[in-house]
Protein backbone atom coordinates (compact mmCIF):
# COMPACT_ATOMS: atom_id res chain seq x y z
CA UNK A 1 0.00 0.00 0.00
CA UNK A 2 1.31 3.18 -0.98
CA UNK A 3 0.53 6.86 0.17
CA UNK A 4 1.24 9.10 -2.53
CA UNK A 5 1.98 13.33 -2.15
CA UNK A 6 -0.80 14.74 -4.98
CA UNK A 7 1.52 17.02 -6.23
CA UNK A 8 4.78 15.84 -5.95
CA UNK A 9 6.90 13.83 -8.44
CA UNK A 10 9.11 10.58 -6.96
CA UNK A 11 11.79 12.63 -5.48
CA UNK A 12 9.29 15.00 -4.16
CA UNK A 13 7.15 11.88 -2.82
CA UNK A 14 10.02 10.67 -0.42
CA UNK A 15 10.70 14.05 0.58
CA UNK A 16 7.59 14.11 1.44
CA UNK A 17 7.23 10.58 3.01
CA UNK A 18 10.34 11.87 5.26
CA UNK A 19 9.24 14.96 6.86
CA UNK A 20 6.20 12.40 8.25
CA UNK A 21 8.10 9.39 9.13
CA UNK A 22 8.36 10.34 12.74
CA UNK A 23 12.19 10.01 13.37
CA UNK A 24 14.98 12.65 13.64
CA UNK A 25 17.41 13.33 10.50
CA UNK A 26 20.05 11.39 11.90
CA UNK A 27 17.62 8.02 12.25
CA UNK A 28 16.81 8.64 9.14
CA UNK A 29 20.07 7.63 7.17
CA UNK A 30 19.90 3.87 9.41
CA UNK A 31 20.07 1.43 6.91
CA UNK A 32 20.60 -2.49 6.75
CA UNK A 33 24.22 -1.73 6.41
CA UNK A 34 24.02 -0.27 9.86
CA UNK A 35 23.29 -3.38 11.17
CA UNK A 36 26.62 -4.72 12.47
CA UNK A 37 27.57 -7.65 14.56
CA UNK A 38 29.69 -6.60 17.22
CA UNK A 39 32.45 -8.96 19.07
CA UNK A 40 29.72 -11.01 21.19
CA UNK A 41 29.18 -14.20 22.21
CA UNK A 42 28.36 -16.96 19.44
CA UNK A 43 24.63 -17.09 20.72
CA UNK A 44 23.88 -13.37 20.46
CA UNK A 45 25.56 -13.08 17.29
CA UNK A 46 23.65 -15.30 15.82
CA UNK A 47 20.09 -13.40 17.50
CA UNK A 48 21.42 -10.70 15.31
CA UNK A 49 21.68 -12.51 12.19
CA UNK A 50 18.41 -14.13 12.89
CA UNK A 51 17.28 -10.31 13.34
CA UNK A 52 18.71 -9.05 10.25
CA UNK A 53 16.51 -11.88 8.17
CA UNK A 54 13.61 -11.45 9.72
CA UNK A 55 14.27 -7.32 9.01
CA UNK A 56 14.88 -8.13 5.32
CA UNK A 57 11.85 -10.69 4.87
CA UNK A 58 9.67 -7.51 6.27
CA UNK A 59 10.88 -5.54 3.77
CA UNK A 60 10.50 -7.82 1.18
CA UNK A 61 6.86 -8.96 2.04
CA UNK A 62 5.98 -5.59 3.92
CA UNK A 63 2.91 -7.01 6.37
CA UNK A 64 2.60 -8.71 9.19
CA UNK A 65 3.20 -8.33 12.56
CA UNK A 66 7.13 -8.60 13.91
CA UNK A 67 8.07 -7.80 17.73
CA UNK A 68 11.63 -7.38 18.65
CA UNK A 69 12.25 -8.11 22.56
CA UNK A 70 15.09 -7.92 24.76
CA UNK A 71 17.63 -6.11 26.91
CA UNK A 72 18.27 -2.55 26.30
CA UNK A 73 20.31 -1.44 24.08
CA UNK A 74 20.56 -4.50 21.95
CA UNK A 75 19.62 -3.22 18.62
CA UNK A 76 15.29 -3.29 19.17
CA UNK A 77 14.86 0.33 17.80
CA UNK A 78 17.19 0.33 15.33
CA UNK A 79 15.77 -2.55 13.64
CA UNK A 80 12.68 -1.33 13.59
CA UNK A 81 14.13 2.20 12.40
CA UNK A 82 15.96 0.51 9.62
CA UNK A 83 12.54 -1.46 8.01
CA UNK A 84 11.06 2.13 8.21
CA UNK A 85 14.07 3.37 6.72
CA UNK A 86 14.33 0.44 3.47
CA UNK A 87 10.87 0.59 3.19
CA UNK A 88 10.33 4.50 2.58
CA UNK A 89 13.22 4.50 0.39
CA UNK A 90 13.58 1.65 -1.60
CA UNK A 91 9.69 1.58 -2.14
CA UNK A 92 8.47 4.67 -1.60
CA UNK A 93 6.39 3.46 1.46
CA UNK A 94 4.18 5.88 4.07
CA UNK A 95 5.63 4.79 7.42
CA UNK A 96 5.54 5.96 10.97
CA UNK A 97 8.26 5.35 14.17
CA UNK A 98 6.16 6.02 17.18
CA UNK A 99 7.76 5.90 20.72
CA UNK A 100 5.33 4.53 22.83
CA UNK A 101 5.41 7.76 25.40
CA UNK A 102 4.26 9.94 22.10
CA UNK A 103 1.35 7.46 21.41
CA UNK A 104 0.26 7.54 25.41
CA UNK A 105 0.79 11.41 25.89
CA UNK A 106 -1.63 12.06 22.69
CA UNK A 107 -4.07 9.79 23.99
CA UNK A 108 -4.28 12.00 27.15
CA UNK A 109 -4.34 14.60 25.11
CA UNK A 110 -7.67 13.66 23.19
CA UNK A 111 -9.08 12.27 26.86
CA UNK A 112 -8.48 15.78 28.21
CA UNK A 113 -10.05 17.43 25.62
CA UNK A 114 -12.78 15.01 25.10
CA UNK A 115 -11.97 14.31 21.84
CA UNK A 116 -12.59 10.60 20.08
CA UNK A 117 -9.97 10.98 17.17
CA UNK A 118 -7.37 13.21 15.86
CA UNK A 119 -5.56 13.17 12.17
CA UNK A 120 -2.40 11.58 14.22
CA UNK A 121 -4.53 8.98 15.72
CA UNK A 122 -5.63 7.94 12.47
CA UNK A 123 -2.42 7.67 10.85
CA UNK A 124 -1.49 5.75 13.34
CA UNK A 125 -4.19 3.10 12.40
CA UNK A 126 -3.68 3.52 8.73
CA UNK A 127 -0.12 4.15 7.73
CA UNK A 128 0.90 1.29 5.87
CA UNK A 129 4.21 0.35 8.06
CA UNK A 130 4.17 1.34 11.72
CA UNK A 131 6.77 1.00 14.21
CA UNK A 132 6.08 1.29 18.09
CA UNK A 133 8.51 1.45 20.79
CA UNK A 134 8.37 0.26 24.05
CA UNK A 135 4.92 -0.98 23.28
CA UNK A 136 3.86 -2.63 26.10
CA UNK A 137 5.09 0.46 28.84
CA UNK A 138 1.36 1.10 29.03
CA UNK A 139 -0.09 2.73 32.11
CA UNK A 140 -3.19 4.22 31.60
CA UNK A 141 -5.12 6.65 33.19
CA UNK A 142 -8.66 6.13 32.36
CA UNK A 143 -10.72 2.70 30.89
CA UNK A 144 -11.24 5.11 27.90
CA UNK A 145 -7.37 4.48 27.19
CA UNK A 146 -7.02 1.15 27.53
CA UNK A 147 -9.76 1.20 24.92
CA UNK A 148 -8.47 2.86 22.69
CA UNK A 149 -4.85 0.42 22.61
CA UNK A 150 -7.15 -2.34 22.17
CA UNK A 151 -8.23 -0.51 18.93
CA UNK A 152 -4.81 0.69 17.98
CA UNK A 153 -3.92 -3.20 18.45
CA UNK A 154 -6.83 -4.83 16.79
CA UNK A 155 -6.91 -2.52 14.03
CA UNK A 156 -3.21 -3.20 13.34
CA UNK A 157 -3.78 -6.88 13.79
CA UNK A 158 -6.43 -7.55 11.47
CA UNK A 159 -4.91 -5.47 8.59
CA UNK A 160 -1.68 -7.52 9.05
CA UNK A 161 -2.37 -9.11 5.42
CA UNK A 162 -1.91 -5.35 4.08
CA UNK A 163 -0.25 -3.56 6.52
CA UNK A 164 3.24 -4.23 8.84
CA UNK A 165 3.32 -3.73 12.21
CA UNK A 166 6.59 -3.70 13.99
CA UNK A 167 6.49 -3.70 17.74
CA UNK A 168 9.49 -3.29 20.42
CA UNK A 169 9.40 -3.88 24.17
CA UNK A 170 12.13 -4.74 26.57
CA UNK A 171 9.56 -7.56 28.09
CA UNK A 172 9.44 -11.42 27.13
CA UNK A 173 6.03 -11.95 25.13
CA UNK A 174 6.05 -15.10 25.72
CA UNK A 175 5.45 -15.08 29.43
CA UNK A 176 2.10 -15.46 31.21
CA UNK A 177 -0.79 -12.93 29.60
CA UNK A 178 -0.07 -9.93 31.94
CA UNK A 179 -3.63 -8.51 33.98
CA UNK A 180 -5.82 -6.08 32.18
CA UNK A 181 -7.49 -6.48 28.82
CA UNK A 182 -5.32 -4.48 26.66
CA UNK A 183 -2.16 -5.96 27.66
CA UNK A 184 -3.13 -9.19 27.88
CA UNK A 185 -4.81 -8.81 23.99
CA UNK A 186 -1.34 -7.29 22.86
CA UNK A 187 0.90 -10.29 24.44
CA UNK A 188 -1.50 -12.68 22.92
CA UNK A 189 -1.48 -10.86 18.86
CA UNK A 190 2.59 -10.73 19.65
CA UNK A 191 2.40 -14.17 19.93
CA UNK A 192 0.72 -14.83 16.38
CA UNK A 193 3.09 -12.47 14.46
CA UNK A 194 7.07 -13.10 14.93
CA UNK A 195 9.30 -13.23 17.92
CA UNK A 196 12.64 -11.99 17.80
CA UNK A 197 14.53 -12.07 20.75
CA UNK A 198 18.43 -9.55 20.95
CA UNK A 199 20.48 -9.80 24.21
CA UNK A 200 23.32 -7.90 25.37
CA UNK A 201 24.16 -4.00 25.07
CA UNK A 202 25.79 -3.38 21.74
CA UNK A 203 25.70 0.38 21.65
CA UNK A 204 29.30 0.97 22.52
CA UNK A 205 30.15 -1.44 19.36
CA UNK A 206 28.18 -0.54 16.61
CA UNK A 207 28.47 3.79 17.59
CA UNK A 208 25.91 3.62 20.13
CA UNK A 209 22.71 3.77 17.51
CA UNK A 210 21.15 1.06 19.30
Amino acid sequence: MLMRCPTCGTEGQRAWIRRRCGLEPAEQGRKLHDWRTPAMGAAQQQQRVVARRAMEAAIERHTGLTTFWGDFGSGKTLAMQIVVNELRELRTMDGYYAPFAAVLNHLRLLYNQRTGSSEFWQRLLDVPVLAVDEVTRFRADSEWQQEQLFVLVDTRYRRRHSHLTLFATNDDPRQALPPGEALGYLYSRMREGELIHLEGDVRQAVGGRQ
